[in-house]
């Protein structure tokens, strides 16, 4: 096992995920890297490049330090807004109880906008 220190985590692609960069991510049972699919999921952090399966996706972690891009599903996430996952990988606002959270909105952001956000891991 290989430790990896500092805010960004690489490992396998256990899916395509080309076009997903800014995409929150999780490891899957094997160890690899995959898009999370649902806000009480274990996020591990964001997607930080496009990589197809079995390449080397890079994750920047959702407990590092300091602010990073996050794409945006199809709904308007409004400034300071808890974030979390939706089905597909892409932020949403949250405010129920137990989901995973990944940071809070440095300012409002559009449907599909690649937004920024504060990053902090906690459950709401």
């Amino acid at each position: 096992m290989s430790y990896q220190p500092g805010d960004r985590y690489t490992a396998v692609a256990g899916a395509d995920l080309t076009g997903k960069r800014y995409h929150i991510a999780k490891l899957d049972a094997n160890g690899e890297v995959v898009l999370a699919a649902a806000a009480t999921d274990n996020i591990l952090g964001v997607l930080d490049n496009e990589v197809k399966k079995g390449g080397v996706a890079e994750v920047v972690l959702a407990n590092g330090q300091g602010t990073f891009k996050v794409k945006a599903a199809n709904a308007v996430i409004a400034k300071d807004a808890f974030i979390t996952t939706d089905a597909s990988g892409k932020a949403v606002a949250t405010t129920t109880a137990g989901n995973r959270v990944i940071g809070r909105a440095v300012r409002a952001g559009v449907a599909n906008e690649v937004i920024e956000y504060v990053k902090h891991n906690e459950k709401y």
